[in-house]
């Protein structure tokens, strides 16, 4: 169904034949999972805590304040 959202629930229920009260059957279900596989969004993979402390370096702003923070460190010792 093309542009869902502009059409009223009746329709979108119709369009699915889908029960408002009751939803849908299970065998429904069982042909939409099926047909479409499981309602699910596929897990990515995270960054590994020293990438993200290395990723917060990369950029020369945060080099300059850190060079800052070690010449001031230096100087008043």
């Amino acid at each position: 169904m093309e542009n869902a959202h502009t059409k009223s629930a009746s329709e979108v229920l119709d369009n699915f034949d889908v029960n408002e009260i009751t939803g849908l059957t299970l065998d429904q279900v069982k042909v939409s999972l099926e047909k479409y596989g499981p309602n699910e969004l596929p897990a990515e993979e995270g960054k590994s805590l020293w990438e993200l402390v290395v990723e917060q370096f990369e950029d020369l702003l945060v080099r300059i304040l850190l060079l800052a923070a070690c010449v001031s460190f230096v100087s008043t010792t």
